[in-house]
C-alpha cells in the first residue's frame, strides 16, 4: 500500500469538514431563519406570471431550450423540467392551458410526460391535450424560429424560458419586448445569462438557476440550499488560504 501523502490528508480533511458543515446546516435549517435569504427576482417573476394568468384568464408560454441531446446537455436541462413541473402543477385549471415548446425530441417527450402527470395528479386527465407540449424544432435555432410566432398571440400573459439556452436566443427577448410580453429567462448558461442581462428581462444570475424557489415549499428548500452553499464557500476559501500558506512555508511541495 503506497504511503498517504500530505496533500491527500489535507484533501480528506477538507472533505470531512465540508460534510460536518452540511450536517450542521441541515440541522439548523429546521429552525425558522431570523433573516432569510432574499429570493431570486426571476423566480418571483415566475410567481407573478402564474398569478396573472389565473386572474386575467390568459395562457402562459414555456420555452424549454434545445434539450438533453444537444450541445448544451447538462444539469440545467433537468432544472428546466423541474420549473415546468412547478408551473404546471399550479395552472391546470386556468382558463387557457400552459403550453411548452422544446427544441429536442427527448426533451419534448419528457415534457409531455410532465404535463400529463400534472393533470393526472389534479385528477383532471380529461383536460390534457398532447399539443400542450410541442416539439418546435430539432436544434436551438429551429426551436427559436418555431417559438417566436407564438408570441404574437394576444391571449398570452407571459413567457418563461427555462433550460439550456444560447446567446442568440436573446432575439426572443427582443421580440417579447416589442410585443410588451413579460419575459423571465431562467438558464444556467453563462453566455445566455450575459445576453439576457443586456435585454433587461428578469433572469437568473449564476447559481440562482439551480435553486428554483417558486412557492412557499420551494422557498423553504431554497433557504436550506443557499445556507449550505454559503458554508461550503467558506470552507473552500479557508482551504485555499491554508493551502497557499503551507505552499509558501515549504510544507507542501
Amino acid at each position: 500500500m503506497p504511503p498517504i501523502a500530505l496533500n491527500d490528508l489535507i484533501a480528506a480533511g477538507i472533505v470531512g469538514i465540508s460534510v460536518v458543515i452540511m450536517g450542521i446546516a441541515f440541522l439548523t435549517s429546521r429552525k425558522p431563519a431570523s433573516e432569510p435569504f432574499e429570493n431570486s427576482p426571476a423566480y418571483d417573476g415566475i410567481e407573478a406570471l402564474m398569478h396573472r394568468t389565473s386572474e386575467e384568464g390568459k395562457g402562459l408560454l414555456l420555452g424549454m431550450g434545445d434539450g438533453f441531446s444537444g450541445q448544451n446537455s447538462g444539469l440545467g436541462d433537468s432544472v428546466g423540467v423541474m420549473i415546468e413541473q412547478i408551473v404546471l402543477s399550479r395552472s391546470v385549471f386556468n382558463d387557457l392551458p400552459t403550453r411548452s415548446f422544446s427544441g429536442d425530441g427527448a426533451l419534448a417527450c419528457i415534457s409531455q410526460l410532465v404535463v400529463h402527470g400534472a393533470y393526472k395528479n389534479a385528477m383532471a386527465s380529461e383536460l390534457f391535450r398532447s399539443d400542450q407540449s410541442e416539439l418546435s424544432g430539432t436544434n436551438a435555432v429551429v426551436w427559436m424560429a418555431g417559438l417566436m410566432p407564438e408570441l404574437a398571440r394576444k391571449d398570452n400573459a407571459g413567457l418563461i424560458l427555462s433550460g439550456a439556452m444560447r446567446p442568440e436566443n436573446v432575439l426572443i427577448a427582443d421580440l417579447a419586448e416589442r410585443k410588451e410580453l413579460p419575459l423571465v429567462a431562467a438558464t444556467g448558461s453563462l453566455g445566455a445569462q450575459a445576453a439576457f442581462f443586456a435585454s433587461g428581462s428578469l433572469m437568473t444570475l449564476g447559481e440562482e438557476y439551480y435553486l428554483p424557489s417558486i412557492g412557499k415549499v420551494n422557498q423553504r428548500t431554497y433557504q436550506t440550499q443557499a445556507k449550505t452553499l454559503n458554508w461550503l464557500r467558506i470552507v473552500l476559501a479557508v482551504g485555499l488560504i491554508l493551502a497557499s500558506f503551507l505552499k509558501l512555508s515549504g510544507v507542501l511541495p
